[in-house]
Formats: C-alpha cells, structure tokens, sequence
C-alpha cells in the first residue's frame, strides 16, 4: 500500500491544532503511522476519526498497560507515538473524553514541560561552554612552541570560512531547528499555563505554509551536510582535494619559474616512489561567497643531482652529499570586498608562518601593486610574500636560495 508524505503545518506541541489537522486528513481517507520532520499516512483513514495528543510521563515508547486499557474503556485506541507524545484515535463519535477537566490535562503536561525546560537549560551551557572554548582556542590558546603569537589577525580567515556553502547550511540548519524547538516549547507553556488553571488551551493559529517550508528547507539542507561529512571523512571522494597540477587550470606560480637550476618533482628524482604516497605538487580549490575564486597550490622540487646545494631544505645526505630541495607554497583570493584584501593577506601569512621561528615583516612598495608584505627569517631560508591589487590577493610561502623580492615582478602577474 502506498504511503502518503506530508510535511505538517502546524507546530507538534500546538495540541488543538495538530489533533485538528489529523483529523482533516482522516476525513481525507488518511491515517498517520509517523510524526516527525514529516508526516507518514496510509489510506486507512476513516472519516470522523477524532485525535487526542497524551503526555508521556516518562520516556517509554509505548503507553503503560494500565494507561491503554483506560483508553479503550474510553472508546480510544493508541496510534503511535512522537516528540513528548502517545497519539490516541476514536472512531466512535459517543467515545468519552479522555481528560474530564482542563486541569487534569494540564497536570499530565508538566513532567513533559519540566523535561523540555531541563534540555533547554542543558543545551544553553554546553552551547555556552563550547563557545567558549571556541573563543579561547582561537584568540587565546598559545602553543609552547609559538614564540610569535598574533591572535587576531587570523580573524579574517574565519570570516570567509564563515561563508563557505557548508557552514552558511549548517548554521541555517541550526536556525531552523532551533526555531522549531522554539515553536514548540512556546506553545507547550501556554497550552500547560491554561490548562493548569482550568482554562481551554490557547486556539491554534492554524495550519501555517512558512512552518511546513520551514521543516521542508531544513530536510533539503541536511542533504548537502551529510555529502560534505561522507567527503570529508574519505578525502579521496573530494574533487577539490589533492588536484595534480598537470589536471590543475587556474593560474600558480611554477616552481621552476623561480629557480635558476633545474628542480623536478620526486617521481623523475628518484626511482622508488609508491603510488600510494602523498602528492608533493598538487592544488586545493575552496569557495567562500566573500572569495568566489580561493585556491591553494602546493610545490616541491629536487635537484636531479645530489650535492648541488647544502643544507637549503634538504632531505638526509646520499652519500654525504645533500641534494637540493626547494618548497613553493600559494593561496590566491579574489575578494568581493577589496577592503578585505590586506587583513586576508596578514592572516594567511600568519597561517603559512612556521611558529618555531621569528619573523620579521616589511612593508615594500611595487609599481602597479596596492600592497606588497615581506617576511623573512634571520639565517633561514624561509620566505613569505603577499601581494595584493584591489580585491585580488596572493600569498607565498618559498624555502630555496632565491628571494622572493627579486621576483616581484613574476608574482605580481597572479593579481594583475
């Protein structure tokens, strides 16, 4: 038999207007089998049918044998249950009400009210503490091996990975469902605060379009979440992950571009190489909707012969011989908002910086360039350089025996 899907219009815990809305889709040839995000119905629906929403005292997921013998002495019959919930039917109009009195109703809602202030209260501290640590691992945590911490300027960074499509569904995810718990739990204290005093609860608002697009969005975005978490655990399934540059079509940098003598990748180096190792040269593409165009290049290169330069990032000695192996690192941002464009480029310095060593920057001027920072290392062949010209912003991270500032006419060519 096929099943019907709907999503409900109404809040679950507005108990006139869901038991109201059952029942018109019992008269509808509809009845319900499940109640969540959504609801379940096969067509056993008998015109007629009343509804009644019980609370559950405790968790159990079915009502007590007591409690369902009174029901069907009542005339009522149990359906299933959800939420803080156990859904009653009759199909007998003469069927007694289960709750004789408004009061006795609202006493059977306050363990139920009690339990969602608990989790109310639960969730508000750990949201709070992990906020908490949030704030104090990103401005205030420092590593012991830090020795130039700089906390703020990675500010900018957070805020476009803020924008990135995976974060903006998940915090409208978490909008969404805490305004549906909101809803919820607002409409449970006033149904519970009339009924305590012997009053009818609250007249529903009726079935609403926003709460069931609501509900419909908030299915729609779990999709994309889930896709994300599988990709992100198996890196493999990520087409933005590890690109080899020869696949790689967006403009970097090369390596060789920088160097006078002749460097290759590993695999034409040296004859062991697995291809089951990590690629040394490869590219990483993100998407922020402040950075529509943000991606990272990463090289390595060796010398074809060993003993060519010494002690310049250098794997072991072959022989008592070093062989010569420089690194090329590169993030390139395209801002929408080209004011962001020198707060970006600190902050992705400060992300490339190796935080055992000292840094010291300098601020240079360039012809055609808005910006150009320089960082170095004293007796190190470290090097950092950011460009930058209106909303365009590259970043370069470089160990070898070059200077980046001599280059400046080759890395401008990324940002004009």
């Amino acid at each position: 038999m096929n099943k019907v899907r709907k999503l409900i219009p109404v809040s679950l815990y507005d108990i006139p207007g869901l038991e109201a809305w059952l029942e018109e889709q019992a008269n509808q040839g509809l009845f319900p089998t499940h109640l969540g995000s959504w609801a379940t119905f096969d067509h056993l629906g008998v015109p007629g049918t009343r509804f009644r929403l019980a609370a559950r005292e405790r968790k159990e997921d079915t009502p007590s044998f007591e409690q369902w013998e009174l029901c069907r002495q009542y005339g009522w019959n149990y359906a299933l249950s959800f939420g803080g919930f156990f859904l009653f039917y009759a199909v007998d109009p003469d069927a007694i009400e289960l709750y004789t009195d408004w009061e006795s109703r609202g006493f059977s809602l306050k363990p139920l009210k009690k339990r969602m202030a608990a989790y109310q209260l639960t969730t508000m501290i750990f949201y709070g503490i992990l906020a908490a640590l949030v704030v104090w691992g990103l401005f205030f945590y420092e590593s012991k091996f830090d020795i130039q911490p700089d906390h703020f300027t990675v500010l900018p960074l957070i805020l476009l990975n803020a924008a990135t499509p995976v974060i903006l569904c998940y915090l409208v995810e978490v909008f969404l469902l805490w305004r549906d718990w909101r809803r919820n739990y607002s409409a449970l204290r006033k149904a519970h605060a009339a009924l305590s005093q012997g009053l009818p609860p609250p007249p529903s608002p009726g079935p609403r379009r926003s709460i069931a697009r609501e509900k419909g969005l908030a299915l729609i975005l779990l999709i994309p979440l889930v896709l994300f978490f599988v990709v992100n655990k198996l890196d493999v399934l990520n087409p933005f992950l590890n690109i080899p540059l020869d696949h790689f079509t967006r403009g970097y940098v090369t390596l060789q571009e920088l160097e006078q003598e002749p460097v290759y990748p590993s695999e034409e180096v040296f004859e062991e190489h697995s291809v089951f190792d990590e690629p040394e040269n490869y590219a990483e593409v993100n998407f922020s909707l402040l950075s529509p165009v943000w991606y990272a290049v990463t090289q390595e290169g060796y010398s074809p012969t060993p003993g060519t330069m010494e002690n310049v990032n250098s794997p072991n000695p072959e022989g008592g011989k070093y062989r010569y192996a420089p690194d090329l690192d590169m993030t390139c941002f395209h801002l929408l908002i080209p004011v962001l464009a020198k707060p970006v480029a600190r902050a992705q310095m400060d992300s490339y910086r190796l935080v055992n060593l000292w840094w010291e920057y300098e601020e240079v001027d360039f012809p055609g360039l808005d910006f150009v920072i320089l960082a170095t290392v004293k007796d190190d062949p470290w090097q950092m350089a950011a460009i930058g010209k209106g909303g365009k912003v590259a970043v370069f991270r470089y160990a070898g025996v070059e200077h980046l500032e001599d280059h400046l006419d080759l890395l401008s060519k990324m940002v004009i």
